[in-house]
């Protein structure tokens, strides 16, 4: 029979042809960035060098873990790995797999990969920078021995493959990278220059009234004894001109909030009609004094949620625009319709044309459209801020020209479409309803507010998803006082916290509600603390829901810190729905995801372990030793989660005598139970490398893999002095909590053993700095 092995090992005469097609393929595959062409040319390698009759190609999202198979063209389909299967295996070991098969088919084989079960499965993860990119599985029809060249040929491929999925993630964040970088330096010059145009403009506009003002003072006050002198005149000039000042503040100030993104929704219901009339009203005096009527058609009058307030502001300055720039007995007509979800409210003024080159600047700041007929001497702000309001409400401000009867061009139409009121969009609605419709969900969603409540020590915790029929924000799942009126809470987007973090699309922090200029608004009773975090939840790249937490135990407000956590622990639970998401029949990824979070909840709540004071302490001591941001923030989430291993041999540990050499052993493994149990919320590489080495020394003496100085990950470094400060200084019910100056001497004997020497330095600058240790003297 000849079979792939006799091919292996047929004589000198193949294994040129096989070296051959090995450099083929790796030239080819550091030549290419496209991955399905990389992957075409690796699948026909193997089937020609080693006889296999089939290679499947598997992508992992490292942020959900989702697999997908890639077909040809680049196609990608959902794939998930069987249970205790090859590619399990290597996910969890990190190494490939060579199931050489025997007289019977494979057992667990990864079936749904195959027209016909493979007689022996080659299973290779695809590691590159510590990241796994996917897996490459290559079937071979019946019994085979793998021999240590076939090994190193699939491992080459393997490895060069790799390479080309971390080049391909490289590049994508390059590119990103830079189109960031480009949107930033692009606000950055239009920011400056609008700031600097802004100061030109603003010291004109207010170089003006301030001479009138200076003027007419001087002539009352060289008038006083003159009882000829119109006095009286001169007070009504200069307080308008005081006032033109003041209006120039007032929208100056309201325009920087409004692009600051200050500004929330409070949001009401109303007919359209009865907002256009109560505009017009606002208007009614100065149209009166130019004999300009106003006409209003509604076609449709749709009942909308706006903020009533910024509506009735934005209708009055369209108004007030059309009325300034009619001829004197002109007429300036409104009409209102509905469309979809939308209603579109249009103001049409029959003055002079405006200039089609002005037609995409009106909206500027200060700008003045080249019109004639109009003596309106105001800050010219008007516009700009309306525009402003209208996308605060996520509709669209535009103008044209419309033509008369004759098809001449006269006046200027202003048209804003606004939303019938605030939703999400379709995508997000789409998304929000796969996960609506999942009732298994519900204990994950319970546990994933009970593990944010015991992480962040905060009593309320509620979680807010998009409802995929309203649009808006219902809660499905709260702790603490939050639950008694969970049925009924709804946020619309864009309106109070939750509707705006949702709509904006990043996370904050509130320091006092009463205060916080976004929001300013009384605090709830149920709330005992004024500050509160709201983050958003990303499935897909849509924002899908929000985590909200208020009240925290100790009283006192949240932190930067604290939100950091928050973010990145928001992002492991976002995964793990994305997750159940692309696999909507799999009770196991639901159950793993769930064994997880609860397991975090035990490690702090029962165990006592990852608790604030260790990321805090951590996170302090990665800034000393100069981390950027971003490596701080993981590493503070790494410093929650580490030792969640622990709940596995809680068993082992739950007396308060010294451990014997078994239990000590059981201990020893808590890093690995750590990673297995953090798996379905986690694939990181950089994460799962700081938790298995947060126990190896810098002598090379520690465990699991006996790593010594450099090679161990710098986090792990850190984390290993914090653990060690922490555990010494914090008391046990069979010990004492060591004093501050013995825990920190402890630490200095340890110096070049047991700890990074450099870390211990900027450690013990840290708390010296702090002034702890003379604290405790």
């Amino acid at each position: 029979m000849d079979t792939p092995r006799s091919r292996d090992e047929s004589g000198a005469a193949a294994e040129p042809d096989v070296l051959s097609l090995l450099a083929e393929a790796v030239l080819a595959l550091r030549a290419t960035t496209d991955i399905s062409v990389a992957w075409s040319v690796a699948a026909r390698s193997v089937t020609e060098a080693l006889g296999a009759t089939d290679a499947r190609l598997l992508r992992l999202d490292p942020r959900s873990g989702t697999l997908a198979r890639i077909e040809g063209g680049g196609v990608e389909t959902p794939y998930l790995s069987e249970h205790a299967g090859p590619v399990e295996w290597c996910l969890r070991h990190e190494r490939s797999r060579f199931d050489a098969g025997d007289h019977e088919a494979l057992g667990v084989c990864e079936t749904l990969l195959w027209t016909q079960p493979p007689g022996a499965l080659a299973t290779l993860p695809l590691l590159a920078g510590g990241v796994a990119h996917g897996f490459v599985l290559v079937a071979f029809p019946s019994l085979r021995t793998f021999t240590s060249q076939s090994k190193r040929f699939l491992q080459s491929l393997a490895d060069a493959l790799a390479l080309a999925f971390e080049r391909e993630s490289l590049r994508r964040s390059l590119d990103e990278e830079r189109a960031r970088s480009a949107r930033l330096e692009r606000r950055l010059l239009a920011a400056q220059d609008a700031a600097a145009g802004l100061m030109s403009i603003v010291a004109h506009e207010v170089r003006s009234p301030l001479a009138s003002i200076k003027a007419y003072t001087e002539t009352l006050t060289a008038n006083l004894d003159n009882p000829q002198a119109p006095r009286q005149r001169f007070v009504q000039v200069i307080e308008e001109e005081c006032d033109r000042l003041s209006a120039l503040i007032t929208d100056v100030h309201d325009l920087s909030r409004i692009e600051g993104g200050e500004h929330t929704l409070r949001l009401g219901a109303a007919q359209a009609s009865e907002l256009v009339r109560e505009a017009v009203a606002r208007v009614r005096g100065e149209a009166t004094k130019r004999n300009i009527a106003i006409r209003v058609d509604a076609a449709d009058d749709p009942r909308v949620e706006v903020d009533l307030e910024m509506m009735r502001r934005v209708l009055a300055n369209l108004l007030l625009n059309a009325v300034e720039f009619s001829p004197e007995g002109g007429e300036v007509r409104v009409a209102i319709e509905q469309r979809a979800d939308e209603w579109i409210c249009s103001i049409t003024d029959d003055g002079s044309p405006l200039p089609a080159e002005d037609l995409g600047a009106v909206f500027e700041g200060f700008y003045r459209a080249r019109r004639t007929g109009s003596s309106h001497e105001g800050t010219r702000l008007g516009l700009a801020i309306t525009r402003s309001l209208i996308e605060l409400h996520g509709g669209r401000l535009g103008t044209d020209q419309p033509l008369d009867a004759q098809g001449d061009r006269r006046g200027a139409r202003f048209i804003c479409r606004v939303p019938l009121r605030p939703i999400a969009s379709p995508r997000a609605r789409r998304i929000a309803r796969s996960l609506q419709s999942r009732e298994d969900l519900e204990p994950l969603f319970e546990a994933i507010v009970e593990m944010v409540s015991t992480a962040l020590d905060a009593e309320i915790v509620s979680l807010a998803l998009v409802d995929s029929d309203r649009g808006d924000l219902f809660v499905a799942s709260a702790t603490g006082r939050g639950r008694d009126d969970m049925p009924a809470r709804r946020v619309p987007l864009r309106s109070g916290v939750s509707g705006a973090v949702a709509a904006w699309g990043r996370a904050i922090r509130v320091e006092d509600i009463e205060t916080d200029r976004r929001f300013r608004r009384l605090n709830h009773p149920q709330y005992h603390t004024k500050s509160l975090l709201c983050v958003p939840m990303r499935l897909e790249g849509e924002v899908v829901g929000v985590i909200n937490v208020n009240n925290k135990r100790n009283g006192e407000s949240f932190d930067d810190d604290d939100l950091a956590l928050l973010v990145l622990l928001a992002e492991r639970i976002a995964g793990a729905l994305e997750r159940a998401g692309a696999y909507p029949d799999s009770e196991r990824v639901v159950a793993d995801a769930l064994d997880a979070i609860r397991c975090m909840t035990r490690m702090q709540r029962d165990l006592h372990l990852g608790g604030s004071a260790v990321v805090r302490l951590t996170r302090a001591l990665a800034r000393e030793l100069g981390l950027a941001p971003s490596e701080v923030d993981l590493l503070g989430y790494v410093a929650q989660v580490h030792d969640v291993g622990m709940v596995r041999i809680e068993s082992e540990t739950a007396h308060t005598g010294h451990l014997d050499p078994r239990q000590r052993g059981a201990v020893r493994t808590h890093p690995e139970a750590t990673v297995e149990i953090l798996r379905p919320l986690e694939y990181q590489g950089a994460v799962r490398e700081i938790v298995l080495a947060h126990h190896e020394r810098w002598d090379g003496q520690g465990y699991p893999k006996g790593l010594a100085g450099e090679a161990i990950p710098m986090g792990a470094r850190i984390l290993a002095a914090v653990d060690a400060w922490e555990s010494m200084t914090t008391a046990r019910p069979y010990r004492a909590a060591r004093p501050l100056g013995e825990a920190l001497a402890e630490l200095d004997r340890e110096s070049g053993a047991q700890f990074d020497p450099e870390v211990i330095q900027a450690f013990r600058a840290l708390i010296e700095r702090e002034g702890e240790v003379r604290r405790a003297a």
